[in-house]
């Protein structure tokens, strides 16, 4: 049983770890974009185009049902 928990957290991580670095990867394009504008490439101008279409989804029901969640997560993580 130790060992498959080793395993689960080791995968915990490293999922941890890919979220971190696409969160940074996305934060630099971003700067890119920022500082070359519309010269700064497709790809970049692509991520910002995705980037701009996922704020245009986020209403602010789902802002508020996102902030719910996040805070019974933390009430019931805070418990155990």
């Amino acid at each position: 049983m130790d060992e498959f928990l080793t395993g689960v957290e080791r995968f915990k991580t490293l999922f941890l770890r890919v979220g971190e670095i696409g969160a940074l990867a996305v934060g630099f394009i971003v700067l890119i974009y920022l500082l070359l504008g519309e010269n700064s490439g497709d790809i970049v101008i692509g991520v910002i185009a995705n980037i701009s279409v996922m704020v245009n989804v986020l209403t602010p029901n789902v802002l508020i049902g996102a902030a719910l969640v996040v805070f019974l997560l933390g009430i019931v993580k805070h418990k155990h």
